[in-house]
């Protein structure tokens, strides 16, 4: 199977990151991977939306992401500013790898104010980080959210996730996770219709490299050995579940 041969989707990958973007950017397109490039802080937005300017496959998001939240919180105002932009919301959500009790509630504070400017719109598409604060993230998120909710790379508990799972959200799957035994064990209890596939490039590695869209294919074939199903029924599923996430089906 072959990035030509099927169609991939990558739902979180940082696009204005890679040393070569330019090159990613005309790869990407040139295979026809429907990606959506996060960025970390709203004042690169623009920068990242001229990069993808009049692409067919890649739809820049915008975002604020909380471990950047202390030194670059003065930038939700052009967070606000920049809202009607774009339907894609991402980099965003909660990092509490940190102890501070002062910057756990700042994230807490800006993640919130997000996701109610978001929830006024109502059509938004949010791709979200919720490393130690998964529990956190889906409290202050709940259960019916007017938009499109993405997990990305999730790795809180069970019973979190089953909450998750019961208020609509969808998850993003990335070559790390397939190479984990807990992210294995989380697979085997998402439906298959809440499953989106994801690099989270250049952060993650594959083959000792920056993962990169194209290796969605990679992600399809883990998932289809963990799940027991067919490769291409299994991007096909992937490819279904995303134009769900776009339509607001479900």
């Amino acid at each position: 199977m072959s990035a030509e041969t099927i169609r991939l989707i990558d739902a979180h990958c940082h696009v204005d990151l890679y040393p070569d973007y330019a090159a990613l950017i005309e790869e990407t397109e040139a295979a026809g991977i429907y990606t959506i490039a996060v960025t970390n802080t709203p004042s690169v937005f623009r920068h990242c939306l001229a990069l993808t300017d009049g692409k067919r496959f890649i739809r820049t998001a915008l975002g604020l992401h909380p471990q950047l939240v202390r030194e670059r919180h003065s930038e939700l105002a052009l967070m606000s500013d920049l809202l009607g932009q774009t339907k894609y919301i991402g980099e965003v959500g909660l990092d509490f790898v940190t102890q501070d009790d002062h910057e756990r509630t700042l994230q807490q504070r800006v993640f919130s104010k997000i996701l109610e400017e978001c929830a006024d719109d109502g059509n938004k598409v949010l791709t979200i980080h919720s490393r130690r604060a998964a529990a956190e993230v889906v409290d202050m998120i709940g259960d019916s959210y007017p938009g499109k909710i993405i997990l990305h790379w999730y790795s809180g508990s069970r019973n979190v996730l089953e909450r998750a799972i019961s208020y609509g959200f969808y998850f993003s799957i990335n070559t790390s996770m397939i190479n984990s035994a807990k992210g294995r064990e989380l697979l085997n209890q998402i439906p298959r219709d809440r499953l989106l596939t994801e690099s989270d490039g250049p952060f993650v590695k594959t083959n000792g490299r920056a993962a990169r869209p194209s290796d969605m294919v990679r992600v399809i074939e883990g998932l289809s050995d963990i799940l027991d199903i067919d490769r291409r029924q299994t991007a096909r599923r992937i490819c279904e579940n995303f134009r769900c996430v776009l339509r607001g089906d479900g």
